[in-house]
């Protein structure tokens, strides 16, 4: 008998109602050291230390992107100076050529940049679920994302499509959820959005395969999933994707069972949730990315290095890295070095490689 709290390719496909599966990628060769070195900078999304485009850190990291070491950078509330630092910040990054430069803007307690930074304040998801039409809900949107793009960013770490429940302490306490329902979350999220892309903004609705009934917090140590998880925490991700809607995948750090595969697996290092659930049963197409990888989940599971070619092993194209664990003005470069040895050593195939490279040139959309 199966087990009901797995996470199955049956369970997947049921949601999605007959999606297809991914179609088959074609995944040419590298043709040099350069060229492997060129692709693998482009999975990197890289935090910094600093408020300001003067200091040393900061120009470090800027120097890195125009090297091809990192693709994206990613801001902390720790980076929040006055909104002319903030112009500062995202005009060097612009000029080193980044890609994408992201922030978390949800709304209500997940918010980096405030009124005083010249942002109009965001209600909580659960907030504005509970007090505006899905259409009034697009307008606020709206107008968070244009405020965005004018300050220079490009990626909106959200919507959060997660189920809300009162009792979870990192989503439900937080009101970070819209609603306990799938298809209210899926409508609302939707509404987040198709706002942002009129902005030109790409966003990752998370965290997949849903966080929303854990009884634990992610950032401090391990989640186990095992025996909350829901088939229905899949289907707003479903919804989304088969409205062509969703950018980005960001997954949580949490422990599931992914058919019948032993006792379970850390979702940032689980192939089979990224080929057979999310790829495989969802059909989806665009970038996998994790969230960060300096997270106490994943700190207390494996050291960075065995971290981050995990996470490249089980096929994700973006790692989040905040560099905050062991903040470090050369971890674009360490980063490289350590997937570009695990190419070399067999354990990562440089086609993949490649293929996600391509994912992350794709998505920006500005």
């Amino acid at each position: 008998m199966s087990d009901p709290k797995s996470l199955t390719r049956r369970s997947a496909m049921m949601l999605t109602a007959g999606a297809l599966a991914a179609p088959v990628l074609i995944r040419p060769t590298i043709v040099n050291a350069a060229e492997l070195d060129q692709a693998i900078g482009q999975l990197i999304m890289i935090g910094f230390t600093g408020r300001s485009a003067n200091g040393k850190f900061v120009k470090s990291i800027a120097s890195h992107i125009a090297k091809g070491r990192a693709a994206s950078v990613v801001y902390l509330g720790r980076n929040i100076g006055s909104s002319r630092d903030v112009a500062g910040l995202n005009r060097l990054f612009h000029n080193a050529g980044v890609r994408h430069i992201a922030i978390d803007h949800e709304g209500g307690v997940v918010q980096r940049l405030r009124q005083k930074h010249g942002f109009t304040r965001l209600p909580s998801a659960l907030k504005v679920a509970q007090s505006r039409s899905v259409a009034s809900a697009e307008k606020l949107y709206g107008t968070a994302a244009k405020e965005l793009s004018r300050a220079g960013f490009t990626f909106n770490l959200g919507p959060v499509v997660d189920l809300h429940r009162d009792y979870n302490p990192v989503i439900g306490k937080n009101r970070r959820a819209y609603s306990a329902d799938p298809n209210t979350v899926a409508a609302y999220a939707g509404a987040f959005i198709r706002a942002h892309r009129r902005h030109g903004m790409t966003t990752s609705i998370k965290h997949f395969p849903g966080h929303g009934l854990s009884r634990s917090d992610s950032h401090h140590g391990f989640v186990d999933i095992r025996e909350t998880w829901d088939p229905q925490e899949l289907k707003p991700f479903s919804l989304l994707i088969r409205q062509g809607l969703a950018d980005a995948v960001m997954s949580g750090h949490l422990f599931v069972r992914v058919g019948q595969r032993g006792n379970g697996e850390l979702t940032t290092f689980s192939r089979a949730l990224i080929k057979d659930v999310l790829r495989g049963g969802l059909g989806f197409e665009g970038l996998a990315m994790t969230d960060d990888l300096d997270m106490g989940a994943v700190r207390k599971t494996a050291p960075p290095q065995e971290a981050t070619i995990r996470a490249v092993e089980a096929g994700y194209d973006m790692l989040l890295m905040s560099n905050t664990a062991m903040a470090n003005d050369d971890m674009p470069a360490i980063a490289v070095n350590w997937i570009r040895s695990a190419v070399r050593e067999g354990r990562i195939q440089e086609g993949g490689i490649l293929s996600s490279a391509a994912r992350v040139r794709a998505s920006r959309r500005v």
